[in-house]
């Protein structure tokens, strides 16, 4: 074999061997990172999204009716979130493209609805972790699917500018990889001043507790309100 010949094969096995680190790398677990900045710390890819689902920090930063900036709902009105001050809710981050996580976190939610008859049915927000493909028309098809009431659920994509501080007063952790996003579970009821007062955290959900939880805060609501 010539010399030239010899250094095209080394060359040739060079970048296989780079390729196949790369590929093995990627298939690893990532390090979490802080929740101002929005990652989670499990891919996206096969089983990623679940793992991701028990992973949640503690909510820190403003209440959130205190997050400034702007968000679009399932009819397309651009709302902010000091329209929520007042009265308690329940709050979670899904995407409409979530293959796995997010309609077990409605399934859930739905669960607690049942549960908890009017006048003391919670108030449900919905906010996007991915608002350039959860237009308003995405947002009102999920709805239907899902059967999410208008006078119970409130769907929202957020400007994107806003989804650290959501992240952040929640307690999720997420990250955009592999054309997904793995995030934390998280069911969080806030009280009438916007602040997480009580947290669901993965997919199994005791939704008797849940009910209790969202009862005493609301309640609680009310009577300051008197």
């Amino acid at each position: 074999m010539s010399k030239a010949a010899a250094l095209r094969v080394a060359l040739m096995l060079l970048v296989v061997a780079l390729l196949a680190a790369r590929v093995g790398c990627g298939r690893g677990p990532r390090a979490p990172v802080s929740v101002a900045r929005g990652p989670a710390g499990a891919s996206s890819g096969e089983g990623g999204e679940e793992r991701a689902a028990g992973l949640a920090p503690e909510p820190a930063g403003a209440p959130l009716t205190a997050i400034a900036g702007t968000l679009v709902d399932q009819d397309g009105r651009t709302r902010s979130l000091a329209e929520f001050r007042g009265s308690a809710f329940i709050a979670s981050l899904v995407y409409t493209r979530c293959p796995s996580v997010c309609p077990r976190i409605v399934a859930e939610l739905k669960r607690l609805e049942r549960a908890v008859p009017p006048p003391h049915a919670p108030r449900f927000i919905l906010f996007s972790l991915d608002p350039a493909n959860d237009t308003p028309d995405v947002l009102r098809a999920f709805a239907a699917e899902h059967a999410l009431e208008r006078a119970h659920w409130t769907l929202l994509a957020p400007d994107t500018s806003m989804l650290g501080s959501l992240a952040g007063a929640l307690g999720v952790a997420w990250r955009t990889e592999g054309g997904g996003i793995a995030h934390s579970a998280v069911i969080a009821v806030a009280d009438s001043a916007g602040s997480v007062r009580h947290r669901r955290i993965g997919l199994d959900v005791d939704v008797a507790a849940l009910a209790a939880a969202w009862r005493e805060v609301e309640m609680a609501g009310r009577r300051q309100a008197h």
